[in-house]
């Protein structure tokens, strides 16, 4: 599955500003890409979001759990 980082800038009285920033294979990259990119930011009225596509995540839902180790 991949996720999306976006940088949303809020502006008063005006539409947010999105851009992509990065994506990112697993969910623990997402939040390291995520993390890091907050560290970095200084103005309040930005925030950054991880999106999932919705097509992914139904998939991802729906595949079966495959157990690699025997579960004691």
């Amino acid at each position: 599955m991949e996720y999306t980082i976006i940088r949303r800038h809020k502006f008063e009285n005006l539409e947010d500003n999105l851009s992509i920033q990065k994506t990112a294979k697993t969910l623990e990259q997402a939040i390291q890409f995520t993390t890091a990119l907050k560290m970095l930011e200084l103005n309040n009225k930005v925030v950054f979001e991880i999106l999932i596509n919705i097509e992914d995540a139904f998939k991802y839902v729906n595949t079966p759990l495959l157990l690699n180790k025997e579960v004691a």
